[in-house]
């Protein structure tokens, strides 16, 4: 009997990362910055959990409904707790689409429906907060998740988007991150090279180590951007570094959204 698998796109920042054959040992200087960033930075990266039940058909049969519980690294951008992520790792219809564009095709299967539920913020301190989509962009894999309702007076630790570092050729920069579930969702931090930018049809950069939904710093502590899957005509292609001022950009119109939101309610 065939039988259709959903395999997310994006990983979570697991034990095999952790485990990869070391770098040259980091100078002094080098680990002190990292050390200095995770301190600073270490609460802005959350868990983005989620329930996704996907109904699929294989051909004229309809399946049935399967559940899949998804857990993977946001990062906060604003102190109303506005969090960006990656899209293909929380939206099984990029996942699908992915899959029908390799040369094997989804062999007949076709996704009828996703129903998203138990949304949530997992915050540094385990605390869990109830949240929502406000914005998705298929084309930059970018996706806006904001608190259901907001709570005054609180602030949530976060990333500033508007003071983003330069992207240069081999100079060093840190990602934070958080483990998996399984490794108590430890803060880590990561040296990483920016091994080349590509400019067109947009500007993103290559570097030797990241982990999708989590922000990249330069060793002062400026956000060089979010690191996302990259797609070329819907198929996935890699990792990549996302500038800061282009995640700021479609910020705004998720502030947007999540404003008219909270005039409706």
């Amino acid at each position: 009997m065939n039988r259709f698998r959903f395999f997310p796109l994006a990983a979570t920042f697991t034990l095999a990362v952790l485990t990869k054959g070391p770098m040259a040992a980091a100078p002094d200087a080098a680990a002190s910055a990292g050390r200095t960033l995770l301190k600073r930075y270490a609460d802005t990266v959350v868990g983005v959990e989620l329930v996704v039940t996907v109904k699929m058909k294989m051909g004229d049969r309809e399946m049935p409904p399967r559940e899949q519980r998804i857990e993977i690294n946001g990062t906060v951008i604003s102190a109303g707790g506005l969090t960006v992520t990656t899209l293909a790792g929380v939206d099984p219809q990029v996942q699908f689409d992915a899959m029908r564009s390799s040369p094997q095709g989804a062999r007949g299967a076709e996704l009828v429906g996703a129903d998203f539920k138990e949304v949530k913020l997992r915050l540094a301190d385990g605390r869990e907060v109830p949240a929502r989509f406000v914005l998705k962009d298929a084309d930059l894999d970018l996706a806006f998740m904001a608190p259901e309702t907001a709570e005054p007076g609180r602030e949530f630790a976060y990333v500033d988007l508007g003071q983003p570092a330069e992207g240069v050729v081999l100079g060093d920069y840190f990602f934070v991150a958080r483990a998996s579930k399984a490794l108590q969702r430890v803060a880590v931090v990561r040296r990483s090279e920016v091994l080349g930018i590509v400019e067109k049809p947009r500007r993103f950069f290559l570097l030797t180590e990241q982990s999708v939904g989590t922000p990249m710093f330069d060793p002062e502590g400026r956000v060089l951007g979010i690191a996302l899957q990259h797609f070329a005509n819907g198929r996935p292609t890699g990792t990549v570094v996302l500038p800061a001022a282009d995640i700021a950009d479609m910020a705004k119109q998720a502030a947007a959204s999540m404003a008219a939101s909270a005039k409706q309610n």
